[in-house]
């Protein structure tokens, strides 16, 4: 029987710095963090911080990087076992994109609030929104032409994107809906969230394709 390997000290250090920066940003927004506070709420020294992460900006980039790594491979592999061909196709894709950051690998409200300024940010925002997000939402337009042949790529993309900025808004779990609807938010339950959102977002997304045919 082998040994117990043992978590390198490193890479603990660097996720438990990773998991300080995640908060102290949706808390306090790229400008107002800083690598100070950071490294108390990770509880180690600042110097440590600096060993992994260069600056704020290379420590920012490393937190979205991670994070849509976990929400992004999830996605990936819930849409490689839908059949593009079946009937319910178009709702099944649009599941496999909303579970994983409603799920425990989505970082819940905290990264919620980044993602929220990610979708607004500045050029530093719309680079990391390119690098780490563009790539898989291409492979789910393609996947909704392909379950959606008559539609264009410019319907399918605009009703991506707004799609993204519902989920953001369901993300934050904020409870206002319920709310407006004289509910209790607690007793919301997250299947029921998914399935509203993905709802709303396939008849949103066949609106716009419907629109777009009359209008040729």
């Amino acid at each position: 029987m082998g040994e117990l390997k043992q978590p390198d000290s490193q890479s603990t250090g660097r996720d438990r710095i990773l998991d300080a920066a995640e908060r102290v940003f949706a808390d306090d927004g790229f400008s107002g963090a800083g690598m100070k506070a950071i490294a108390a709420r990770a509880g180690v020294a600042q110097g440590l911080l600096h060993y992994h992460f260069t600056n704020k900006e290379t420590l920012y980039a490393a937190v979205i990087e991670r994070r849509s790594g976990i929400i992004n491979a999830d996605r990936l592999a819930r849409l490689g076992a839908v059949d593009l061909t079946a009937a319910n196709a178009v709702p099944q894709i649009l599941r496999a994109l909303m579970e994983p950051p409603l799920g425990p690998g989505g970082g819940g409200r905290a990264y919620a609030r980044i993602l929220a300024g990610l979708t607004v940010g500045d050029a530093r925002d719309a680079e990391l929104v390119r690098l780490h997000y563009d790539p898989t939402a291409a492979q789910f337009i393609d996947a909704l032409q392909t379950a959606l042949p008559h539609a264009s790529r410019h319907a399918i993309s605009w009703g991506y994107n707004l799609a993204i900025g519902t989920l953001v808004t369901a993300v934050s779990q904020s409870g206002r809906p319920e709310r407006l609807a004289n509910g209790d938010p607690g007793k919301t339950r997250p299947d029921a969230v998914v399935t509203t959102l993905v709802t709303y977002v396939e008849g949103g997304i066949r609106a716009l394709i419907a629109s777009e045919q009359q209008h040729r």
